[in-house]
């Protein structure tokens, strides 16, 4: 897996010791879990289990997923990732999370370029990406990356629920 570097980020791969960093930093925290399709991790031993999957991801060979860290730092603040890809393997929907800390910082919006130009390199030609509706931040990181509105949907609110909810959908499509 390749790693990423912009201006002020280094987007790495997972790696093991990440677990106590990722439940500090974002997967025990309400309010960046809120309109996410997963739901706070109530202790340490879920974001464990949650890193084992990625690293066992990884060791299977799935290139696409990140750990966003500061230049300066090891310490992963967030994740980027392809959450599918279709379309024989030319389109990729991308989801993300950052530490609450730094959120209004422009670093997802860093990071999700860095993403889009590494996909592009490795012949992708669709970004796809959705928000809850009542998450608008989101939705300016991924029109500041380039990716258009196309539509509103439904999806499943949090993994494991039949509850929908209304999402907002985006594009970016190369020639």
């Amino acid at each position: 897996m390749s790693t990423l570097t912009t201006d002020r980020l280094v987007l790495r791969p997972f790696k093991e010791g990440d677990a106590g960093m990722m439940y500090r930093n974002w997967t025990s925290d309400e309010q960046v879990a809120r309109y996410c399709h997963w739901s706070r991790h109530e202790n340490l031993d879920a974001t464990a289990w949650l890193l084992k999957m990625y690293l066992e991801e990884a060791a299977s060979g799935f290139d696409f997923r990140w750990a966003i860290t500061e230049k300066d730092s090891d310490e992963p603040i967030g994740a980027i990732d392809v959450v599918e890809i279709s379309d024989n393997g030319k389109t990729a929907e991308i989801g993300y999370v950052l530490s609450r800390r730094y959120w209004g910082r422009g670093y997802m919006t860093e990071a999700f370029r860095a993403v889009i130009r590494e996909l592009h390199d490795n012949g992708i030609t669709k970004i796809k990406a959705v928000h809850h509706i009542d998450n608008p931040g989101s939705g300016r990181v991924m029109e500041k990356c380039g990716l258009r509105f196309v539509g509103t949907g439904k999806a499943i609110e949090k993994w494991g629920s039949d509850t929908l909810c209304d999402v907002c959908l985006y594009e970016l499509v190369w020639s």
